[in-house]
């Protein structure tokens, strides 16, 4: 236990490239129309009926959602508002996805603030439940459910979520211990 503790800005780090690579992979599908008789040639997957799917990385899906500022953009200057609340949500979740990078960034640079750990534990917890809540709104296809290995970047990203957390409330818990003990 005490190499975890007395090691912190390694395994932050390693969390940094796990985080990297989790969004390099795929996440999710963008969904073609193709007819059930013509095949799906890989890296496109046959998901369901009349529909193949393009394996999405993390990046990409972000970078995809960002694009919604300026379709807000445009809806706020037409007085279209009841067009922003999905475009918010995405983009909601966008930001809580990509934070943990920049939180944990920062305690690589300042590990002794307690309030960044804090902030850092917090922008992981949110994170984790963004990725499981994406992770359980594409599950609800039956046929889908046998693809879940090809999205092993959102697997991986709630995979580091989940030990980041719990690695931070040790960190937390023994930094803690030690500013009671002196």
């Amino acid at each position: 236990m005490s190499f975890i503790i007395g090691n912190t800005v390694f395994w932050r780090m390693f969390i940094l490239a796990l985080l990297i690579v989790s969004m390099v992979g795929p996440w999710a599908f963008d969904l073609l129309s193709v007819p059930a008789q013509s095949s799906c040639d890989p890296p496109i997957v046959r998901l369901y009926g009349d529909f193949c799917g393009y394996p999405m990385s993390g990046f990409g899906a972000i970078v995809s959602i960002s694009g919604g500022y300026f379709y807000m953009l445009n809806a706020l200057i037409n007085g279209n508002i009841a067009a922003l609340l999905p475009e918010f949500i995405a983009l909601f979740f966008t930001w809580i996805i990509v934070f943990p990078f920049f939180s944990t960034a920062l305690l690589v640079w300042n590990k002794s603030s307690r309030r960044l750990q804090i902030l850092n534990l917090t922008v992981w917890g949110l994170a984790c439940l963004a990725t499981l809540t994406i992770f359980v709104l594409q599950s609800n296809r039956d046929q889908f459910v046998h693809f879940f290995y090809l999205l092993w970047g959102i697997l991986l990203y709630i995979l580091v979520a989940i030990g980041t957390v719990i690695f931070e409330i040790l960190v937390l818990r023994s930094n803690t211990k030690l500013s009671a003990e002196t």
